[in-house]
């Protein structure tokens, strides 16, 4: 009977302590499935490689450090839209870059304002010119013809010979003084320019006047090394040597040079008298630095390009 009793009591307890043996062994098998499917994380992407010019004006705009942060970050949440600091970067960035590409346009609007104002008056004075020219030709018809006239007639009689040989030379000299003259006629005359930026200035190290400063990012750009060029020399030389090489300035080492970069780069306070060939060399070298401040814009916008074609990998 007791040794019944004991076996009873013995089943008792165990069936207490079943459940417990039974739930234990439930988390044992459920851990390895836990650990074979963990949580799945944000994705994260690879910086692209940039261009060397949208590496270049990214250095010089001060985004690089921003780009380098927001690649190191999941562009996405699971599940969920971009982080508030993903969007904070990628706001910064942008906004570097309206204003740098602001900057530029700025920049070549002065140049338009300048090249404008450079068209007019090489406008009116190659109108004088015209002008003048033609009265001098239609002159020099005159005066040859008549006298020419007057001259082979008077030549009809001996007695009058000489005096018609007298007028036929009177005729030529007069010829040939008003071909003198249009030869300095074609020359056009001189004219201030006025009230007008000089964006050649600083190029030259002179004193730019009426807006024609170069803000910071267009004047470090202007005073870089070409990333693709395999020389040393800055855009700036680059250009000022392509001037001296097709004969629009002189050395900058030689008095001559001195004086042509000094006609130039004259503005306001400077008001000098400028001929038609100053006019012409001054709007082509303004359209060579439009061009090469304008190289500043494609570089931007690979680098825009660049930031977008960053995606979560599952969308690719």
């Amino acid at each position: 009977m007791r040794f019944t009793r004991f076996v009873q009591c013995f089943l008792s307890i165990s069936l207490l302590f079943t459940p417990g043996l039974i739930y234990g062994q439930t988390l044992t098998l459920e851990e390895p499935a836990r650990v074979a499917n963990p949580r799945p994380q944000a994705p994260t992407t690879q910086q692209p490689k940039l261009s060397p010019g949208a590496e270049e004006v990214s250095s010089e705009i001060g985004v690089t450090p921003l780009i380098e942060r927001l690649y190191r970050l999941p562009e996405r949440g699971v599940g969920g839209p971009m982080s508030l600091e993903a969007l904070s970067l990628r706001q910064e960035i942008t906004e570097a870059v309206v204003g740098a590409s602001l900057e530029v346009d700025g920049v070549i609007a002065e140049i338009d304002s300048e090249l404008a104002q450079i068209n007019a008056i090489r406008t009116d004075l190659e109108s004088r010119r015209d002008h003048a020219i033609n009265l001098n030709t239609i002159a020099n018809i005159v005066a040859s013809g008549i006298t020419g006239v007057v001259g082979t007639a008077l030549q009809f009689k001996n007695s009058t010979a000489n005096l018609g040989n007298g007028i036929g030379v009177a005729g030529a000299g007069i010829s040939t003084v008003l071909s003198l003259i249009g030869l300095r006629q074609q020359r056009g005359g001189h004219k201030a320019l006025g009230v007008a930026p000089n964006l050649l200035a600083r190029l030259f190290d002179k004193k730019p006047e009426f807006h024609s400063d170069y803000p910071a990012e267009v004047w470090t750009y202007l005073n870089a090394v070409p990333p693709a060029e395999s020389g040393k020399e800055t855009r700036r030389a680059l250009l000022i040597k392509r001037w001296t090489e097709l004969g629009r300035i002189e050395s900058i080492d030689t008095p001559k040079g001195q004086r042509k970069i000094e006609l130039l780069t004259s503005s306001i306070s400077q008001q000098r008298s400028l001929t038609i060939d100053v006019l012409d060399d001054r709007g082509a070298m303004l359209a060579d630095v439009r061009a090469q401040v304008s190289l500043i814009k494609r570089d931007l916008s690979k680098l825009m390009l660049a930031l977008r074609s960053r995606e979560p990998e599952e969308k690719k």
